[in-house]
């Protein structure tokens, strides 16, 4: 096809002045105009075709692949089919050096173009392995944005090599003397990719694990593994990012291992009032067996292998580790105890250990405060009371707040 047809146009209409500049000015708008019509074609066959095939592929496929924008993207290859084949008919005679120049734009447009068809691939497989149930487990964040950027660093080699005319590994084997400027350059890319390679092989963290990195303001949930940065919402709803590699060079504490396991610590302790613990007389002793143990004394006593006479203290140690192993919220397979702690000048703590089915933060703090309100509630028939300072102004010295410090129950 040439072209022809125009030149006798214009000259039918008597422009006979500057007639190649004229025709090849709309030769070329009648060019665009074609490119224009075969991208559209291509994206209406985009939208109308191919996509309705896909709505009958599964759900991992059609989202990775009409998300990833990868046909959209391809459409744009029609232009430079349009474009490279009419550059020889347009651009002859007086006008045919410009024949060189055009190809090496339309080189370097096809260059990134592909290139970005690329990057949509990468994108499919991206989306696609986030379907995956090892996708929270072995993030790929990382490893695609890797190469992206690879994909770009030929796309700009290419690119380099088509306007000097020269072989891409002609320039390749320049980038030797680079190394040492690319290492510097790309320090933090490559400190991340690596960092993220050994997170994921060893699997140290996951989206959706809750890490915790006091020194750097770290306490929440993982959002996303990336090349650089890791983004964590803290649970005060604050984003922070965290470069990739302290992951490596720093210890984290990753709290999945109690998600996993379906059971939360609970640590608390009650401050006892020492000068409240006396031995219980027969009488006494009779009463909580029948109240609190629902047993005679002498079965009580054997089961728990105790012997006369029994203070308050062993009683209500006893009672709260019976209370802690039949309470319904707590997870008897896991360690379990009520244990009397070193007395201090706040009391004597009587620490609770046990894990809690409930590792939701809220269920899990209303669990706590109920098993701890009970115990207070009851303290008193054991003839007990909960330590405090009567005198609200009384200053703590060092050595008292230190010790109740020691004892003071988790944040």
């Amino acid at each position: 096809m040439d072209f022809e047809f125009v030149k006798e146009w214009l000259e039918k209409l008597g422009l006979e002045s500057n007639l190649q500049e004229l025709s090849l000015a709309i030769s070329s708008l009648l060019v665009l105009i074609g490119c224009y019509l075969a991208y559209a074609i291509a994206r209406w066959l985009i939208d109308h075709a191919i996509e309705r095939l896909l709505q009958r592929a599964p759900e991992r496929w059609y989202k990775s692949l009409v998300n990833s924008g990868l046909f959209k993207r391809c459409a744009n290859l029609a232009p430079v089919v349009v474009i490279h084949s009419f550059i020889p008919v347009l651009f002859i005679d007086d006008f045919e050096s410009w024949q060189s120049p055009l190809r090496i734009v339309v080189g370097i447009y096809l260059t990134w173009v592909i290139t970005s068809i690329l990057t949509a691939l990468a994108n499919v497989v991206s989306i696609a392995y986030d379907y995956t149930y090892k996708a929270r487990e072995v993030p790929i964040t990382g490893v695609i944005q890797v190469a992206k950027l690879i994909l770009v660093l030929m796309a700009i080699i290419i690119t380099i090599a088509i306007i000097m005319n020269k072989s891409p590994m002609y320039l390749l084997s320049g980038f030797g003397a680079m190394t040492a400027i690319l290492m510097v350059v790309f320090r933090d890319t490559l400190m991340g990719f690596v960092a993220g390679v050994q997170l994921a092989t060893n699997r140290m963290v996951a989206i959706g694990d809750w890490i915790e990195l006091p020194d750097h303001g770290v306490d929440g949930t993982v959002q996303e593994v990336g090349l650089i940065s890791v983004k964590i919402e803290n649970w005060d709803k604050t984003i922070v990012y965290l470069p990739t590699y302290v992951l490596i060079h720093e210890s984290f504490k990753n709290w999945q291992g109690m998600v996993n396991t379906g059971g939360r610590r609970m640590r608390r302790s009650l401050m006892i009032d020492l000068d409240s613990s006396k031995l219980l007389s027969d009488e006494q002793l009779e009463e909580l067996a029948t109240k609190y143990f629902d047993q005679s004394v002498d079965d009580w006593l054997e089961k728990n292998e105790l012997d006369k006479p029994v203070s308050n203290l062993t009683a209500f140690r006893v009672f709260t580790d019976n209370y802690l192993r039949n309470h319904k919220q707590v997870r008897d397979d896991l360690t379990l105890m009520a244990r009397l702690m070193q007395p201090t000048a706040a009391g004597l703590p009587l620490e609770i250990y046990a894990f809690c089915k409930q590792t939701e933060w809220m269920k899990y703090e209303a669990v706590q405060s109920s098993i701890v309100e009970y115990l207070y509630s009851v303290m008193p028939d054991f003839g007990l009371k909960n330590y405090q300072y009567l005198n609200n102004n009384h200053a703590f010295s060092q050595s008292e707040e230190s010790a109740y410090c020691q004892y003071k129950p988790e944040p």
